[in-house]
């Protein structure tokens, strides 16, 4: 039986199209304003101007200012508490990066290769986290700007007030805190009871429910890092994170409930229940909502759903001494070796890091070229875009260079038009109450919206340089730059990531397998239920990741793009094995044979580390004919088969359409 693939699996950005190509490379996210977040952006960008203009130490404030949007775009969603922890990182690496302007003093060859070495090792350490790679991002991005004025001189000055800007900026964010108070483990509730209502009412309706997973793996991914961070700065028992974690398995108990209910009544009905839910935890509530019972498949539906309104009506401060605990986090003292052991950068990483210090040097060699004011904008250009923990070095590129080309009009219209004043003032407050939305939309946004910012305050700190024509030469510039990012940091790279896809998905294979054995047999005890929750969200985490990735190619030239594409149905194919488990951990009677256990683990181990040649020959029978252990031995053995057999880790052939299942 032939089933087409293609139609329902994203196609990738061909040439040979071009319209759809620029359709998928300017793809645009959606995103929510967060009012909080812009209003401070807005303040810290105009309260310094405002000062300066009045004082007329614009210059002085220009690099308070600096400091502020230094933090405030590299700002996420996560908790204020992170927020303040990522600054102790971010904050020492970008003064460090003005401190670096000294070595402007030195012969300029020994400063393109301090910057080269430091690209270098900038490229590794980001591979280790958020916080590392916006602060060497930072520190590269402040020591060009730094070694390209050097009429600046006292550096420390200007780190001095930069430092001002970040002072200012957790002051701000201090005081939004006390304010609202805002719990981001709130917002992520609130997300997932709308995610697990989409779920099942597409479910209800047999539509595609792949969106619906992705949202709520990161919602999820969310309450888990919140819980682990907060139970990690605890001694002894913390409430709070006991709390997030009981809330985490009940949005467990739940979502494997919907997955494993075929009844299109009784997901309606819990779509309606989850939605009227979400509004009024919004709302702050104090009335719980409750699941009334629907007849149907799935008598676990409801009262799983009642378990976690009540558990997320329930303060973690009367949190019962019998409730669910956090899972311990690991002991902190390792032996040397396993540490090294963790910071030994991969293949990949060295790839990368490599390909950013080539970019680097070539970019700073420049200079011998091009030795005017505007010179150290190329390699900007090239650590904005080369950061290897960002995406794809192609489309960042191109967006960055579209992003720029229309940053750089609103940039020469404020430098031409706009003389230090209340409008000044205004215009560039405006531009940065817009950057978190723009950040969220695009990165052709985000470069649209920041262009003209940091265009206009170097400008304005390095007046003899004022002009539009300052303006398109920053524009030549960053062509320039993301020419060199595109030849030298992709085009003579491997374009594909076969290898890395290939253990990505071997991981996504031992997380399924190990799921599986987590179901076998039924968990009973609190401690097996705890390790199943795990094992569910280690697998359907790992196949969101790797969706994420793929998409993020398909803008790409071929063949990472069509490579990307022909992953697709492997990974559609495991969140349907995902899906499967799922449903069994859900109908499991416990009433498990010694035939059909070993089935199973035979199932498990195949998924894990089967090969074609260890596909049975004969399909495997279960004891009893349509009981939950058949009906998984039927799906999991299909999906299997399907797309040239999951076991097969070769990619599936993107020239086809179709397959045989």
């Amino acid at each position: 039986m032939a089933k087409t693939v293609a139609s329902n699996q994203p196609r990738p950005a061909s040439f040979a199209h071009p319209v759809a190509w620029i359709r998928q490379l300017t793809r645009l996210q959606p995103a929510k304003w967060n009012w909080s977040r812009s209003t401070r952006a807005a303040l810290g960008m105009g309260i310094p101007l405002a000062i300066g203009t009045l004082s007329g130490n614009l210059g002085v404030y220009l690099w308070v200012a600096m400091g502020f949007l230094l933090q405030m775009g590299g700002e996420r969603d996560n908790p204020y508490h992170i927020l303040f922890q990522r600054m102790l990182i971010t904050t020492p690496l970008s003064l460090l990066g003005i401190l670096l302007g000294y070595l402007s003093y030195l012969p300029w060859e020994v400063v393109i290769l301090c910057f080269t070495v430091l690209a270098f090792i900038s490229a590794i350490l980001s591979s280790y986290n958020s916080a590392l790679s916006i602060g060497t991002m930072q520190m590269l991005m402040m020591g060009t700007v730094a070694v390209g004025n050097p009429a600046i001189n006292h550096y420390w000055h200007v780190a001095l007030l930069a430092f001002t800007g970040i002072v200012f900026y957790a002051a701000l964010l201090g005081l939004e805190a006390l304010i609202l108070r805002h719990r981001p483990e709130d917002q992520a509730s609130e997300n997932l009871l709308r995610a697990l209502a989409s779920l099942a009412l597409h479910r209800a309706k047999k539509q595609p429910i792949e969106q619906d997973e992705q949202q709520i793996t990161t919602n999820l991914n969310t309450l888990y890092t919140l819980m682990f961070h907060t139970r990690s700065l605890s001694q002894g028992r913390n409430l709070g994170s006991e709390h997030t974690a009981a809330v985490l398995q009940r949005f467990d108990s739940l979502f494997a409930s919907i997955v494993g209910c075929a009844d299109s009544t009784q997901l309606n009905a819990i779509a309606t229940t989850l939605e009227q839910a979400a509004t009024a935890y919004a709302s702050k509530s104090k009335h719980i909502p409750v699941a009334n019972e629907t007849p149907g498949c799935n008598a676990s539906l409801n009262k799983d759903a009642n378990e976690l309104f009540q558990t997320l009506w329930q303060r973690s401060s009367t949190l019962p001494d019998n409730s669910i605990t956090a899972t311990q986090p690991a002991a902190k003292r390792k032996q040397l070796a396993a540490i090294l052991g963790e910071l030994s950068p991969g293949r990949e990483v060295l790839l990368a890091a490599a390909a950013l210090a080539l970019c680097t040097f070539i970019a700073y060699a420049l200079r011998w070229k091009d030795d005017y004011s505007h010179w150290y904008w190329i390699p900007m250009t090239v650590i904005l875009v080369m950061k290897p923990d960002m995406g794809s070095v192609f489309s960042r590129s191109m967006l960055r260079s579209i992003g720029t080309s229309f940053g750089v009009i609103i940039g020469g219209v404020i430098l031409y038009f706009v003389s230090p004043g209340p409008l000044f003032v205004i215009i560039m407050a405006a531009l940065a109450f817009v950057l978190p939305w723009a950040s969220q939309r695009s990165y052709a946004m985000m470069s649209l919206i920041i262009t003209p910012l940091v265009l206009v305050l170097i400008d304005y700190v390095s007046p003899e340089k004022n002009g539009v024509n300052y303006a398109l030469l920053r524009f030549e510039d960053t062509l320039l730059g993301g020419a060199i990012a595109l030849v030298f940091g992709y085009l003579l790279w491997p374009k594909t990531n076969h290898r890395q896809l290939y253990q990505n998905f071997q991981q996504i294979r031992l997380a399924l397998a190990h799921y599986l054995h987590a179901t076998l047999p039924q968990p009973n005890t609190s401690e097996q239920q705890n390790q199943l929750h795990s094992a569910r969200h280690a697998a359907y985490g790992q196949i969101a990741n790797i969706r994420t990735n793929l998409q993020k190619q398909l803008s790409d030239p071929p063949p990472a793009s069509q490579e990307a594409l022909s992953w697709f149905p492997l990974i559609s194919s495991a969140a349907r094995m995902a899906n499967s488990i799922t449903t069994y951990s859900i109908n499991n009677t416990g009433n498990l044979s010694t035939h059909d256990l070993q089935y199973l683990q035979k199932l498990a181990d195949l998924i894990a580390h089967g090969t074609p040649a260890d596909f049975p020959k004969e399909a495997w029978q279960s004891d009893t004919p349509g009981s939950a252990e058949d009906q998984l031995l039927r799906a999991a053995m299909n999906e299997l088969q399907h797309v040239n057999g999951m076991v097969d880790v070769r990619p599936a052939s993107t020239t086809n359409e179709t397959t045989t299942a």
